[in-house]
């Protein structure tokens, strides 16, 4: 079983029936975790979260996600920091609003797809 194979196993583990993942024709996976449960705050109770397991994962780290139904919003209608309604998914198309969040200290000796659910977690709450 190849490292990004364990690393879904791990989401599938987690998340269940709620996660979805395709293949896309770069060799990369599209990973959807379903009914995520958002902090309140936010206008939406329950979303889908949507990220990119780059071809070269791990030694390449997934980056940025997606967050549907968008466009969401906090605070009476405000707009989320670093974020766009428009910007497309690689090899997807436009879906959701996207979060430019990123993981600073990528190892990919210890870091994991979970790891990087936990990071988009950790950008969701607190709502900003």
């Amino acid at each position: 079983m190849s490292r990004v194979e364990k690393d879904i196993e791990e989401l599938r583990a987690k998340f269940g029936d709620d996660l979805v993942v395709s293949p896309l024709p770069s060799g990369g996976r599209l990973i959807e975790v379903q009914k995520y449960k958002l902090v309140a705050g936010w206008d939406q109770p329950l979303v889908m979260i949507i990220f990119v397991a780059p071809p070269a994962f791990p030694a390449a780290q997934p980056d940025c996600f997606w967050v549907e139904p968008g466009p969401i919003r906090f605070n009476g209608g405000h707009t989320p920091q670093n974020t766009n309604d428009t910007n497309p998914i690689p090899e997807v198309g436009p879906r959701g609003t996207w979060f430019s969040w990123h993981m600073q200290d990528w190892n990919p000796n210890w870091h994991t797809l979970m790891s990087f659910i936990k990071v988009i977690g950790q950008r969701l709450d607190p709502p900003r």
